[in-house]
């Protein structure tokens, strides 16, 4: 299969049913992209302990190195240790921007259906309706049609998708 050759089938998927399923499973994936973000920070606050110790107390013995463009071999430990910390912040930017989405959609919706979302969606992950319904007491035809109304009300007010 290649996705060049591939016709798009309009008649059965259309790019409004796309869009609403992305919102349900972004919303969906909330917990996961929380957990990553805070892992992030974590191994980031880690990392800056381990790179100020590296700054600090330097490997003893050999000689240092001058290396043909002029930087020392202590410079380019320096460098890419900034490299490694770069690319990890970059990565929790990516799930905090993640995470900002999503609040921007919880926020936009009414109590009732944050309550809801939060429930069926994200922490149940749309399954276990019965469940759901028990916990939030309503039944599972109201959170079937309040998750529904909730990604249309995501779905028509924020047109950027990423």
């Amino acid at each position: 299969m290649n996705w060049k050759e591939e016709e798009t089938q309009t008649s059965r998927i259309t790019k409004e049913s796309l869009q609403k399923r992305f919102i349900k499973e972004e919303l969906m994936r909330y917990y996961f992209y929380l957990g990553r973000a805070k892992d992030i920070k974590a191994e980031i606050e880690e990392f800056k302990i381990e790179y100020e110790e590296e700054l600090n107390n330097p490997i003893f013995g050999g000689s240092i190195i001058q290396m043909a463009n002029g930087i020392s071999e202590k410079e380019h430990i320096v460098i890419r240790l900034n490299a490694r910390l770069k690319d990890m912040e970059d990565n929790l930017k990516y799930y905090i921007s993640k995470m900002d989405t999503l609040d921007a959609w919880l926020n936009y919706i009414t109590p009732a259906q944050q309550k809801i979302i939060k429930v069926y969606v994200i922490q149940y992950q749309c399954q276990e309706r019965n469940h759901a319904a028990t916990e939030l007491r309503c039944s599972e035809e109201t959170i079937k049609k309040q998750v529904e109304r909730a990604i249309n009300r995501i779905y028509t007010n924020f047109k950027e998708f990423s």
